[in-house]
């Protein structure tokens, strides 16, 4: 009868996901291949050909390990190539050294372009294993900062311990949230281990942090062959604890040091998978065993989730499943409501539709602004325009409606877009409310226009009814100059006023906005349309402001001109975007009402 053992990566998942923080990772070279970081022998080829083209005798770039090694055997120290000794002849103090192996790990603006030597999956997904708890501890022989890199796009706080001095200063790890221990040095520093000599032992603070791990941490290892790191290798005979036990990843097979290793410690392999395989893969156990364990997905959760996934690129479809797990119940409630409204009082009615529709959709809006706050680097800036365009959609063309009601199934769409604008000015993200103002389009399939950009189809005065707005029952009684702004600006408080601030901050936030809106059609459009009237128009009756063109002068000083593409004109010709400017002064003056 043929025994079966369980795939090592599940017993893996499952003790991670029960014991998070037990285990340790240590990696080698192998772990940054994806990145495009070489390995030792990657290095000792590159160095052996540069030192033969130096000699005048050129090796191809294509050739083989056995003319490597031919041309070693014949030109080199007399010794078997291999990368301590290489080093050593070709660079013999650790300056020299330093320097030979910078160009291996510091990216060019050539590699930045090809995604080589920066962060890739197998980075991000270990930054997400340290994020969520599951590791606390990396010792690792590389060189490279692709881990620190990761961890800092993830807004994850470490230490890093790569000399003896550092060591000796540390944090406890059991109070360090991270801590990465650079066995061999790290390549900007002199301090790398390279030869054998140096690789056959640690300094006593060194020593004593590696046993601290070995001893106390189950490992969990990847990338790291045993072939030349002769102390480590001993650290690891001399390990007694058998507390957790240790799991070793590797895409080809093991070395004879590695599987006495396995042997000594009853390890387990788990082969043929390479680090950006194993690490996402890992993550995605533990995300299945979270999900196995955790009640219906709530605010708070969806947020956390999403501020842990916005600085993958890789993260696209889970982000967007996250929010069209939003999108879909808001759909469903405007085509349950219908088309033509309950019969009643209509302004509580619609008053307390309002409520309703702000009430389904406020996952969904504060999703998108900690978004677009949190997404610093545009990554996911797609996703907020899909989103936006997913709302417009959800208003379903009928031919017999109500219009008040029928245009109020926009207003979740219209609570999104406002939540962009507003993060934008206060985040300096004007380029994102661009795209979601002019990129969602919507078409009446009645009208006989073109589909009109979102910052058109959802214009305060087309999706909330002035005069319901105005007797809306929440007012108690108390009359305003614009009541569909009141009404918006009452509810984003609501929504998203915790992000922004309360008192003249959010109102602040909240004119600058309308002002973006008002902007979009001067600027964003060859069509001719009308901005909504809205609080903005009387900042001179307002605490914030005294001056009656403040949110113009406020975005002359402060907003993104570049976003707005505007460039300062040539000498002595006229400011075509002023020019403009004054036009829109003039159409807003005419919105004014006093």
């Amino acid at each position: 009868m043929t025994h079966r053992t369980i795939d090592p990566r599940i017993s893996l998942a499952l003790s991670l996901h029960a014991q998070p923080g037990v285990y340790a990772l240590l990696i080698g070279s192998g772990t940054s291949t994806g990145a495009g970081i070489p390995t030792g022998w990657g290095v000792i080829k590159d160095l052996v050909r540069q030192a033969a083209a130096a000699a005048g005798a050129p090796i191809s770039t294509d050739a083989g390990d056995a003319e490597i090694d031919a041309w070693w055997a014949k030109h080199g120290d007399g010794n078997e190539l291999g990368y301590s000794g290489l080093l050593e002849s070709l660079g013999p103090t650790a300056a020299a050294r330093s320097a030979l192996l910078h160009g291996y790990f510091e990216p060019t603006d050539e590699d930045r372009a090809d995604n080589r030597k920066v962060p890739s999956r197998a980075h991000h997904g270990i930054a997400e294993l340290v994020r969520r708890g599951a590791i606390r501890v990396i010792l690792t022989t590389n060189f490279d900062s692709l881990i620190e890199q990761a961890l800092d796009q993830a807004s994850v706080p470490y230490q890093v311990l790569s000399t003896e001095n550092a060591i000796k200063a540390r944090k406890p790890l059991h109070h360090a949230g991270c801590t990465i221990i650079k066995l061999h040095g790290d390549y900007k520093s002199l301090d790398q281990k390279n030869t054998l000599a140096e690789l056959t032992d640690y300094g006593p603070s060194t020593h004593q942090i590696l046993q601290e791990v070995i001893e106390n941490f189950g490992l969990i290892i990847n990338g790291w062959s045993a072939d030349w790191d002769t102390a480590l290798v001993e650290a690891l005979e001399g390990r007694q604890s058998r507390r957790y036990p240790l799991y070793w990843s590797t895409l080809y097979g093991l070395g004879s040091a590695a599987g006495a290793l396995i042997e000594q410690h009853a390890g387990a392999v788990i082969s043929n998978v390479t680090a950006d395989e194993f690490f996402p893969d890992l993550q995605q156990r533990l995300d299945s065993l979270d999900a196995l364990a955790t009640p219906e997905l709530t605010e708070d959760m969806a947020i956390a989730r999403l501020k842990r996934l916005l600085p993958y690129r890789e993260s696209y479809i889970e982000i967007r499943e996250l929010l069209a797990a939003e999108i879909s119940p808001i759909a469903a409630y405007i085509r349950e409501r219908g088309v033509t409204g309950p019969s009643g009082d209509y302004a509580a009615v619609f008053d307390n539709e309002c409520i309703s529709l702000r009430s389904s959709s406020q996952t969904l809006v504060r999703l998108i602004a900690s978004g677009v706050a949190l997404d610093r680097d545009r990554i996911h800036a797609d996703l907020w325009v899909w989103a936006i365009q997913q709302l417009l959609k959800v208003r379903l063309p009928v031919s017999s409606y109500s219009e008040a009601w029928y245009n109020l199934a926009h207003y979740p769409a219209l609570l999104a877009l406002r939540a962009v604008a507003m993060i934008a000015v206060t985040e300096e993200r004007e380029d994102v409310f661009i795209r979601a103002a002019t990129e969602p389009k919507w078409k009446d399939a009645y009208s006989q226009r073109d589909p009109e950009p979102a910052f058109m189809a959802l214009q305060d005065e087309i999706v909330v009814d002035y005069n319901l707005a105005k007797a809306a029952p929440r007012w108690n009684g108390s009359s305003w100059i614009y009541p569909q702004s009141e009404l918006i600006a009452n509810d984003m408080q609501e929504l998203i006023g915790h992000l922004i601030g309360s008192g003249d901050d959010f109102k602040r936030a909240f004119c600058q906005a309308e002002y973006r809106m008002a902007l979009a059609h001067a600027f964003l459009t060859n069509e001719r349309s009308r901005p909504s009237a809205g609080k903005y128009l009387h900042a001179a009756r307002t605490r914030i402001s005294r001056d009656k063109n403040a949110w113009r002068k406020d975005f002359e000083l402060h907003g993104d001109h570049q976003a707005w593409n505007w460039s300062p004109s040539p000498d002595g010709e006229p400011d075509l975007f002023a020019t403009k400017l004054d036009e829109l002064d003039s159409v807003l003056a005419g919105l004014e009402r006093w």
